[in-house]
């Protein structure tokens, strides 16, 4: 009766604990994703429950099939009241470490806490786990009658294929446990093949990979994928396995999950059990070293092992420390006992390169690629129905996956049961990062993939990020500076520290390439880069760790302190700005919450609204300076030298821009701060003498223009002497000014003195000296020597397409100025074609209806008008009426823009 009760029960019991051991791991693993160290605690748990699962779902099937005996029943149903017990135990520790989305900080830290307090009793549960499931292991022998043949027993171990083996007709009749009566009746099996998963049918594009590994196992006896988490390995090991058994069925076939010393170890106890090497059953013998003799012996069949995920190399080659497992020596070096034979062949997959070609001795390492964009595709269709199908839609997405297997396999899980179109998927991709980190963490069921392993992207490459930062902390800090930064193309001396050794460097920048997450480029300028997503990772497995405000912070203080700020945007730091300031965009899209970082933020603002000035980016510059100037109001006083910066920066901003009443405003507050905090001769206060200057003569204001120019000559020249190009800044502006004033005499004598130094300090090539060339040539123009000035301005263009942007400032007025020479020449035809390329570039860099576009149009319909085409002209004015919208704009045109001179 107790019996036939315990049948009953424990098929109730196998379905509750496999029901309720598939929740206990979902909240294991959100528990993983919310934490760091209380998830640490559950790390035993976590890896020994889905074998433990895998094995139930196999007794379930063989009590279903009739083939386990009524004794076989009664033994298990303790052991599996048991598990469920420890489970359900387990789920309560889970509830109690778990946080809520409502929790606050407080309670947040308290569960933190009680999880790691919670590591004794997790680690009990895991104890009895670990008894139990090795209980069911050893009963891997399940008895059935036959009336006809009598005693059968059939034997398995968990997650690998169940083989029929024959027995004598009579069952032992031995006084032992059953137990031991079970393991005594098994026999020697003649042909394993312990791979755990089936075979793909929809298996797509990596023939050329397989045809590869069987070309390398002709040379060496170990083979290693390696490559990307998700990029489909284990995949093709998997297909490897069945296509060796195809070619060789007499040969036995071993898969191991060679992630962690408890997944080898029992790999190596089930294969010793399920071939019945003697010793497989004597506690105390060694199995890892039984099994590795028994394969190397020359009597043993021809034989194939895949060791999946292989990738700590410190449990390869290194001593390993912790305590995953309490039945291996902690010293042991897990290389050693993988066979070395000429009739074996070890199939290894990995994510660290240098751990493949170490186990294959660098002679059979084999990069996996991603997918082709056909074979991407493929595999999408493959897994999606057609109601949700569109081709052009499925090219975009496998793109934007990047064509990674484990990446498409969850894209197409979620489609399918979610009842959404690629394109609605698509779109929540690309237009919501935080959708995206969603998206890339949902657990993908998958027959085909380990238990063990993450089947999900984040979690996939959480493990690599891991695995980094135990092995090498430098390489995680390098990956998660860069995933804070333009990831797709980072300078490899923005990544690298001050006082950092090359060798240091070089290692840390190798671990990266070695697990695949980055490429690296070598030459004079190398650049690091890393894929969309596995930045995107990183910035999910950084906010898991609460690191990621802190390497958010760090990005800003060396893009702080490496960008060219006031003063420092020399052109020859051109190239050095134009490699920056992607970096720079990024990170002042940061939200900072420390008065530190905000005053950094407000100075990197400064630096690259100087920049985007140079560039003719006006309007974004106003806003950067309006943004830097808010920031350090709100943490300065009014007359801090930070904040006068903001507002002096600001000025020149609106000055560029046009808006000249708004920056004489900004430029005369900032003299007074600065006269009355700095002195009337610092420097600063000098510089903001000279800018309102330049917008006094803008305004036409040409009495006021000369006496603060002539001010801030003098100062400069008292303070900094006549070779500094300060000085030479000041001389520039006078010299404009007589030119302004008619006064060409003085105006050229003060021109080229400007240009004789400029180019003896800082070299023709020089913005600074080509724009002293171009006031020349405009001079030279005034003064009716149109070939010497024609040549002047062509010289100018050669220069300053050379070093600044194309569509710059200077350049606009460089070439309006060769339109006024040619028109001066009655080349009218080449001056209209000159001003159309001036009008392009305003139209594009201040817009239609910009005062100085309007300019340029009214120009244009002067040239058609000399040339009679009245039409065209007509054509252009109403245009000009049109975008101008009834407002006098000739007014807001500045006086330098009218006179075709360049100032600084």
């Amino acid at each position: 009766m107790a019996e036939a009760f315990a049948v009953i029960g424990l098929a109730s019991a196998l379905l509750q604990l496999l029901d309720f051991g598939g929740k206990v791991i979902k909240r294991l693993r959100v528990l993983e994703d919310q934490t760091t160290g209380g998830a640490a605690c559950f790390k035993g748990v976590r890896t020994r429950f889905p074998p433990m699962l895998d094995l139930v779902k196999k007794i379930m099937l063989q009590m279903e099939a009739g083939l386990v005996s009524e004794k076989s029943k009664a033994v298990m149903y303790p052991v599996v009241q048991n598990c469920l017990s420890q489970a359900q135990e387990l789920d309560n520790l889970i509830n109690k470490s778990l946080p809520q989305r409502s929790d606050n900080t407080w309670v947040r830290g308290k569960k933190a806490v009680y999880s790691v307090l919670s590591e004794p009793e997790i680690e009990r549960v895991d104890a009895e786990l670990k008894s139990s499931f090795e209980l069911l292991v050893q009963a891997g022998t399940f008895q059935r009658v036959d009336p006809a043949e009598g005693l059968k027993s059939m034997t398995f171990a968990p997650s690998f294929t169940l083989t029929q083996v024959p027995l004598p007709q009579k069952q032992s009749q031995s006084t032992q446990s059953p137990w031991e009566e079970l393991e005594k009746q098994t026999s020697t099996t003649q042909s394993i093949f312990m791979v755990p998963f089936p075979r793909d049918a929809n298996f797509l594009g990596r023939q050329d990979v397989l045809e590869l590994i069987s070309e390398r196992f002709e040379k060496t006896h170990a083979v290693t994928l390696f490559g990307l988490g998700g990029i489909g390995k284990s995949q093709i090991a998997i297909e490897y396995c069945y296509v060796f058994r195809d070619e060789h069925p007499s040969a036995q076939i071993f898969w191991l999950y060679g992630a962690d010393p408890l997944h080898f170890e029992q790999a190596y106890q089930d294969i010793a059990r399920r071939a019945r090497i003697p010793g497989w059953d004597d506690q105390k013998t060694d199995k890892l070293k039984l099994v590795q003799e028994w394969l190397q012996e020359e009597n043993t069949t021809g034989w194939l092992m895949v060791v999946d995920n292989a990738d700590d190399a410190t449990m390869y080659f290194g001593t390993r420390q912790g305590n995953l497992s309490t039945n291996h020596d902690e010293s042991k070096t897990f290389a050693r006992f993988l066979p070395l034979c000429s009739h074996g062949r070890i199939l290894i997959t990995t994510r660290d390169r240098r751990v493949g070609e170490r186990l294959s001795q660098r002679l059979g390492n084999i990069e996996i690629a991603r997918l082709s964009a056909g074979h991407s595709k493929d595999l999408l269709r493959s897994k999606i129905s057609e109601e949700y199908w569109s081709e052009d839609d499925a090219l975009k997405l496998v793109e934007y996956l990047s064509s990674l297997p484990l990446a498409i396999a969850q894209a197409a899980a979620f489609i399918s049961e979610n009842s959404v179109t690629i394109s609605e998927y698509l779109e929540t991709l690309v237009n919501d990062e935080q959708d995206l980190k969603e998206l890339l963490s949902e657990h993908l069921q998958d027959s085909r993939r380990d238990w063990s392993s993450e089947n999900s992207v984040m979690r996939t490459w959480k493990l690599s990020f891991e695995q980094i930062s135990k092995e090498n902390p430098r390489a995680a800090e390098m990956l998660s500076l860069l995933s804070t930064l333009d990831y797709h193309e980072a300078s490899r001396s923005l990544l690298r520290k001050d006082d950092e050794t090359e060798t240091g460097f070089r290692t840390a920048l190798g671990v990266l390439q070695a697990f695949s997450l980055i490429t690296a480029s070598r030459g004079p300028n190398p650049v690091v880069k890393a894929h969309r997503l596995v930045a995107i990772s990183v910035h999910k497995w950084l906010e898991l760790r609460g690191t990621l405000d802190y390497w958010q912070s760090q990005a800003l203080s060396i893009l702080e302190e490496r960008f060219p700020g006031p003063g420092q945007q020399h052109f020859r730091e051109i190239t050095n700005m134009l490699a920056l300031k992607p970096h720079a965009d990024i990170v002042l899209g940061y939200q900072f919450n420390t008065a530190d970082d905000m005053l950094k933020c407000a100075r990197l603002l400064v630096s690259t609204a100087l920049f985007d000035l140079a560039s003719a980016k006006y309007q974004r510059s106003c806003e950067s300076c309006e943004r830097s100037l808010t920031i350090r109001e709100s943490l300065l006083p009014s007359d801090h030298a930070e904040v006068l910066e903001s507002v002096q920066t600001l000025g020149e901003a609106l000055l560029h821009r046009g808006t000249f009443t708004g920056a004489k405003t900004l430029l005369q507050r900032a003299i007074v701060g600065r006269e009355k905090s700095l002195g009337p001769l610092h420097v600063d206060t000098l510089e903001s003498l000279s800018d309102l200057t330049i917008t006094l003569l803008e305004l036409n204001d040409l009495s006021t223009a000369e006496s603060t120019g002539r001010k801030a000559l003098e100062g400069r020249q008292q303070v900094l002497g006549y070779d500094h190009p300060d000085y030479l800044v000041s001389l520039n502006i006078m010299a404009n000014l007589a030119q302004m004033k008619g006064d060409y005499h003085d105006a050229l004598e003060m021109t080229e003195k400007v240009l004789e130094e400029r180019e003896r300090l800082l070299g023709l090539e020089c913005p600074d000296t080509l724009m002293t060339l171009n006031n020349l040539a405009r001079l030279k123009l005034q003064m009716g020597d149109l070939d010497l000035a024609l040549q002047m301005i062509d010289r100018v263009l050669v220069g300053e397409q050379q070093s600044l942007a194309r569509n710059g400032y200077d350049i606009q007025v460089s070439l309006s100025n060769k339109a006024a020479i040619l028109i001066a020449q009655g080349h009218f035809l080449d001056a209209e074609s000159v001003l159309r390329e001036v009008l392009k570039m305003r139209e594009s860099a201040l817009g239609p209806s910009h005062a100085s576009t309007l300019f340029t149009m009214e120009a244009l319909a002067n040239v058609n008008e000399m040339r009679g085409e009245r039409e065209g002209a007509t054509d252009l004015r109403q245009k000009v009426a049109k975008l101008s919208n009834g407002r006098q704009w000739l007014a807001e045109v500045g006086a330098w823009l009218r006179a075709g001179l360049l100032f600084d």
